[in-house]
């Protein structure tokens, strides 16, 4: 007697995801993250307590290193490296915009690196990408946490007292995740056939940081505003510390058109992952 009667073969095809719209690519992409969220957490435990197993300082490192570049900026305001800023001191208007920076990147960064670092033999396990690119952003999401720590001992020190509005700020973040990690969902997809992109993106990124306002205070010429308003993650800067050291945002124009278009790059940097993921993976 033949025991496979009655049984369900399913058969995994590349091209069978083609049949999902953006909105039913985004359900997807939650369910498994849904699916695997035991796995996910396991992972980031397990990732947490052994990133340096055999050095003396252990765990303490995953506190440490995420505040060493804060410290670098924090000694070279002190110094008055950079200028003065109005109503904010050197160090706080600095080491919080870098804070901001680190986040809008890392959302740009982790879905590129994990894409990129994924072998073969990784790519055919049963997880999903998309499962691992959210452990990543945990990591992403504790080290903010101990920035903006360290940002809110500074503010402390200093008798920098945050605006009531200081909480909208997580509004304005949210806006950005869309914005950059829509982006970098695209950019990986991207950079797994053409190497080249994840080395064009790392030189915009470094010339980025100066070209932001992040270290450096942006110019109050017309064609400066032009150019800061082009630049998505000068907006997002601006406008996270507008909301916290002066209570409102002065510009609203570009942080709603940047929101906005956020979300069309979201839908479409989940459709063509989702979409892409079974040929990312080498599965097909």
């Amino acid at each position: 007697m033949n025991r496979d009667i009655g049984k369900t073969l399913t058969v995994i095809r590349s091209d069978t995801r083609h049949n999902k719209g953006f909105f039913g690519s985004l359900a997807a992409l939650f369910y498994e993250v849904y699916q695997y969220r035991d796995q996910i957490r396991s992972v980031y435990k397990k990732n947490f307590r052994n990133s340096y197993n055999g050095t003396g300082l252990g765990v303490a490192w995953n506190f440490i290193l995420p505040l060493v570049p804060l410290t670098v900026y924090l000694f070279l305001s002190q110094i008055r490296v950079f200028p003065s800023f109005e109503g904010v001191d050197r160090a706080t208007y600095v080491c919080f915009g870098v804070t901001v920076w680190f986040v809008l990147t890392g959302f740009v960064q982790v879905p590129m690196s994990i894409v990129a670092s994924r072998t073969k033999e990784a790519m055919k396990t049963s997880i999903p990408l998309s499962s691992s690119i959210v452990s990543s952003f945990a990591d992403l999401v504790f080290e903010t946490f101990v920035r903006i720590i360290f940002v809110i001992c500074i503010m402390v020190f200093m008798q920098l007292i945050p605006s009531a509005t200081a909480p909208l700020v997580l509004v304005v973040f949210s806006a950005g995740f869309f914005l950059f990690f829509g982006a970098g969902l695209i950019l990986s997809v991207l950079n797994a056939i053409y190497k080249d992109f994840e080395r064009v993106t790392d030189i915009i990124l470094r010339y980025g940081l100066f070209l932001s306002g992040v270290i450096f205070p942006i110019g109050k010429s017309d064609i400066s505003i032009l150019l800061s308003n082009v630049n998505p993650f000068a907006v997002f800067v601006n406008a996270s510390r507008e909301i916290v050291f002066e209570g409102y945002i002065v510009n609203w124009i570009p942080l709603l058109l940047w929101s906005s278009a956020g979300l069309i790059i979201f839908l479409i940097g989940c459709r063509l992952f989702y979409v892409m993921e079974f040929k990312l993976r080498e599965i097909v």
